[in-house]
């Protein structure tokens, strides 16, 4: 399942750029677990525990700077990976500073073991803490606002940002695409409708499916909602019949008919 878009938001990012360092600062002086007085050293330790702090604090920035503002499609087991990756990462730092400055008599790869070991086993107890409060916050959201989907408006703009129609999701049946446009079929009043826009299917792709449009071919989108029945026809292609008579049969590709298949 893909990862909910609350945890795509700035805040929730925001978030983990002051509690782990926070949290690694208050773990590491309070309990000093790993035997962290000999890996950092008993003379200066509250001052070399805050520089290290701070390169979490710098490390976490960028990665969740990166998080923010690439475009990425996660599911929640690549996010526990991101957030594995985003550890080992600032695990590097941390052993770099303990081999230039501190100095340690032994090679940079053992440091770096030692880095991950203490990085890893103590930042996990935030991010676990951190996800499964979005993981909750999600659900009360969705719990508080069930129908929040039915008042909602997809804003279709064309390849200039020109706005060029407003519509609900769950009058939109089907989006083809036509060489440099697209044809938005949807229904008013039970009457069918089409809409022709000038963008490519790749431009609205994430819009569309932040408002449950699935794609089910290369060159459609269907909304699931209208999906009546699926379909062989005497050629063995796959086709959705929607519940609106005089729309034609959706081809259906067998990259996406799974997909299609459990959600109705």
């Amino acid at each position: 399942m893909e990862i909910s878009k609350v945890y795509r938001r700035f805040i929730p990012q925001l978030l983990h750029m002051i509690v782990l360092p926070l949290f690694f600062f208050s773990f590491i002086l309070i309990y000093r677990p790993f035997d962290a007085e000999s890996l950092i050293g008993s003379e200066w330790f509250g001052v070399h525990l805050t520089i290290l702090s701070c390169i979490i604090l710098v490390s976490t920035i960028v990665t969740r700077l990166l998080y923010y503002f690439i475009p990425m499609r996660l599911n929640y087991v690549l996010y526990v990976f991101w957030c594995f990756a985003e550890m080992i990462f600032v695990s590097f730092f941390v052993a770099l500073y303990m081999w230039l400055v501190l100095k340690k008599p032994a090679p940079y790869f053992e440091i770096l073991a030692s880095s991950v070991e203490v990085t890893v086993f103590t930042l996990v107890i935030p991010y676990a803490i951190l996800a499964l409060s979005l993981r909750v916050y999600e659900y009360h959201s969705l719990a508080s606002n069930p129908d929040d989907n039915s008042n909602a408006r997809i804003r279709f703009y064309d390849d200039k940002h020109n706005l060029k129609i407003v519509l609900t999701p769950a009058s939109i049946l089907y989006i083809t695409a036509e060489e440099n446009y697209v044809n938005i079929y949807y229904s008013d009043d039970n009457v069918v409708r089409n809409y022709v826009l000038r963008c490519t299917m790749k431009s609205i792709d994430d819009l569309c499916h932040e408002n449950g449009l699935l794609r089910c071919h290369r060159s459609f989108f269907v909304n699931p909602r209208h999906i009546k029945s699926l379909r062989k026809d005497k050629d063995g292609f796959v086709r959705a019949e929607l519940d609106i008579s005089g729309v034609r049969h959706i081809p259906v590709s067998q990259r996406y008919y799974n997909r299609i298949v459990d959600l109705l």
